[in-house]
């Protein structure tokens, strides 16, 4: 029942997913960022029920990692990018840009070394991440396709993000400044167009910042690593 129980919670993603596509079709920001806010909380648990439970050889017929990708896609990079064009980031004579994030991504999706134990590979898809940034901070549109170009690239560039949950190099510091971080933007998804919620969102790039520069540094780890071996 705990397994069982496990795979609905994750199955909430869905629920998630729709609500933030209802949201988009009343171009409600504030529904449609809050539904990817909790998207991300399921998201970000559900790994360690999953295994604390063993639900793989508990349900061994039913693949939650397959459920988990099918819904982060929904909620990680197809919502985000339609919502670039529904919420003015793309203006209208560049909103075609918003399909590259789709196509990239999917392609990182269906790699089989998309994640290792401790890493992903490539540019993790942090595309709802990218919309609230790009959407709260009021980006122009040339520097707005710069950046999905850029990250749209970096998808097929095989450098080792860390795993929040699953990198144990620098994992108490991550971890503690990645719920700092979420709780920043859960006030950001509350208020968007507030003023003081623009200076919350360039006060938590430092989380960002932080995530790159650790990733580095924990890519070149690996490569020694591998290289020893």
């Amino acid at each position: 029942m705990a397994a069982i129980g496990v795979h609905l919670y994750t199955g909430v993603g869905v629920l998630l997913a729709f609500a933030a596509a209802i949201a988009l079709k009343y171009h409600h920001v504030q529904f449609f960022l809050i539904a990817l806010w909790l998207a991300v909380v399921v998201d970000s648990t559900d790994g360690a029920m999953a295994r604390y439970f063993d639900v793989g050889r508990v349900l061994p017929t039913f693949n939650g990692r397959r459920l988990d990708d099918l819904i982060d896609y929904l909620t990680y990079v197809f919502l985000p990018a339609m919502a670039m064009i529904e919420f003015g980031v793309l203006p209208t004579p560049v909103m075609w840009i918003a399909v590259l994030p789709m196509i990239a991504s999917a392609y990182g999706f269906s790699l089989e070394i998309a994640k290792t134990n401790e890493s992903y590979v490539g540019f993790p898809s942090y595309w709802n991440v990218v919309f609230a940034y790009l959407y709260i901070l009021a980006v122009p549109a040339k520097w707005a396709v710069v950046i999905i170009l850029t990250l749209s690239i970096l998808v097929f560039v095989p450098i080792r993000y860390i795993y929040p949950s699953r990198t144990r190099w620098m994992k108490r510091p991550t971890l503690a400044i990645s719920c700092l971080f979420g709780l920043l933007m859960s006030g950001v998804c509350l208020f968007p167009d507030t003023a003081w919620a623009k200076k919350v969102a360039k006060v938590s790039l430092i989380y960002p910042a932080y995530y790159v520069v650790v990733s580095l540094l924990h890519h070149r780890r690996v490569m020694r690593s591998e290289e020893e071996e």
